[in-house]
């Protein structure tokens, strides 16, 4: 199995499983994953986060378990030479933002600089919405989630960019890719897939999707193609989102291609 989506390090609102990247590694493997894109924790709230791309990078890079990726901030000065250190120094294959947690929307120019610079060098952009759902945050510290319509508007203003959408928490969320009465056409025919407007290089990961039955009716929703597997550890437990798909009742071929394959020729990398 291949987890696109592993923070490493530390989260400040509550105890999470040891964020140092062999521990890390540790409490993936037990679940049988066997690769994982981390990214550094600490750049959720840390000023700038090439701070924390400085501090967790160096060790993911060294890893054979892990393929590192970074977080950027587009709105500060020196985005584009974080970037190019990023890409440098440690091969990322992923930009990751957090507009929620830095404040700023996704049509900011900056996002539109960055979003070029990606595509011309086929790196990844990835947007987390969310990184705890609404009804965990601390109350002192709430975030809203983003919109899913904005990122795919950056999508298609970027098409040959890959993009990949983090913490879409339930089908209602996906409005703006849905045909009118998609939802309803679903919950009356559950065997029938609804159609869907999802741009070609939009992919969706999964760790936050609930629904009843979430991975079978994932892949009426989205197009099998473009859904990755993560658990968002550590803020999740992996366990839930291994099982999530294991225990559904979607077909092997769909599961082989969101555990493992789809991730792999996303990220261009090998087993």
């Amino acid at each position: 199995m291949f987890d696109i989506n592993v923070g490493c390090g530390i989260w400040p609102f509550r105890p999470t499983p040891s964020g140092d990247v062999a521990s890390m590694e540790a409490l993936l493997r037990a679940e049988g994953i066997t690769q994982a894109c981390a990214y550094p924790l600490e750049a959720y709230l840390w000023p700038d986060p090439q701070e924390a791309n400085e501090l967790r990078l160096p060790e993911l890079a060294e890893s054979s378990f892990f393929v590192p990726s970074a977080v950027l901030n587009p709105t500060l000065p020196g985005c584009l030479k974080s970037y190019e250190q990023c890409r440098r120094e440690w091969e990322v294959p992923m930009i990751r933002l957090l507009p929620g947690y830095h404040l700023y929307e996704l049509d900011h120019p900056g996002v539109d600089a960055l979003a070029k610079k990606a595509a011309q060098d086929k790196v990844v952009l990835g947007i987390h919405l969310r990184a705890e759902d609404e009804r965990m945050q601390n109350p002192i510290a709430m975030v809203p989630f983003v919109p899913l319509k904005n990122a795919v508007a950056l999508a298609k203003r970027h098409p040959a960019l890959q993009v990949v959408v983090f913490g879409v928490g339930r089908p209602g969320e996906a409005g703006c890719l849905l045909v009118e009465g998609a939802l309803r056409h679903l919950a009356e025919q559950p065997d029938s897939r609804p159609r869907t407007s999802v741009p070609e290089n939009l992919w969706i990961e999964l760790s936050f999707f609930e629904f009843e039955s979430s991975f079978a009716n994932a892949v009426k929703v989205f197009p099998v193609e473009r859904l990755l597997f993560g658990t968002h550890a550590p803020l999740f437990y992996p366990r839930c989102n291994v099982l999530k798909i294991r225990n559904s009742e979607a077909s092997a071929s769909a599961k082989k291609a969101v555990l493992v394959e789809n991730a792999m020729r996303l990220l261009e990398v090998s087993a």
